[in-house]
């Protein structure tokens, strides 16, 4: 791993980049190459914690400008997700798991760039309600898998032209609620080895260095560009997982 370390140092600078700037990122750019190099699934566990503390450190000066009843509904979806995400993680494998994660934030791309109909403008609608809370159940069930709990709700979001510092809230004070409830999951599953939290105090530095450096990019986005960035996040985000996954799981893989 020792050979790698300057490797993952920069991964987690530019995601947490990423991150502070759009409100996701962090799981798609560094939860890969964190798992390429531990070659473990508890590197997902060193993925939730500096995701935890990227949005430790965001959160409070944006809950502000969270979309406190649509935060309600998708905290309340993430929570029953939660235990689901791990349940199936535990059931079909991780390649079948990354395969349906793929599937879906390719549906939520779709959504982003108006393919497909989500929703729509302040959707308050009793529909809607029940959406938001789905979104929520999936965003949960990807984050104690994957960690990647923000692209299907940065799409729900977008599809419901929202502002992009109302995404970018929202999706990070819902971070803490989730990445807290997941990690006490994976503690309670099998625990949080030494080796998980030194190499977390070690990629700390670099992850809030992103951080800080992100929370200035922000003001240079428009709405067009952040509405770019998230669509091909979200695209790349699902052609890695499919690509990944049918790798996984051709025969011979």
């Amino acid at each position: 791993m020792e050979s790698y370390i300057l490797v993952l140092h920069l991964a987690v600078f530019a995601a947490a980049l990423l991150q502070a700037a759009t409100g996701i990122g962090f799981g798609i750019i560094a939860g890969p190459i964190i798992l390429m190099v531990m070659n473990s699934a508890s590197a997902i566990q060193v993925s939730i914690l500096l995701s935890l503390l990227i949005a430790l450190v965001l959160a409070p000066s944006l809950y502000g400008r969270a979309d406190k009843p649509l935060l309600a509904r998708l905290l309340l979806g993430a929570m029953a997700g939660l235990p689901l995400g791990i349940f199936v993680y535990l059931q079909v494998g991780v390649d079948l798991l990354k395969l349906l994660a793929g599937l879906a934030v390719l549906f939520m791309a779709m959504i982003t760039t108006g393919l497909v109909k989500f929703g729509g403008a302040g959707d308050a609608s009793s529909d809607g309600r029940v959406t938001d809370l789905l979104v929520g159940v999936v965003s949960g069930a990807m984050c104690s898998s994957l960690a990647m709990p923000g692209p299907v709700v940065a799409a729900r979001m977008m599809a419901s032209e929202r502002s992009k510092e109302s995404v970018r809230a929202t999706i990070l004070v819902m971070f803490v609620g989730s990445y807290i409830a997941a990690i006490a999951a994976q503690a309670l599953m099998g625990g949080i080895s030494r080796d998980n939290l030194t190499l977390t105090a070690s990629l700390a530095p670099a992850t809030l260095i992103g951080v800080f450096l992100g929370r200035f990019a922000v003001s240079w986005i428009s709405e067009r560009g952040f509405r770019w960035i998230l669509s091909i996040i979200l695209v790349v985000t699902a052609a890695s997982l499919l690509l990944v996954a049918g790798r996984g799981l051709l025969p011979g893989a």
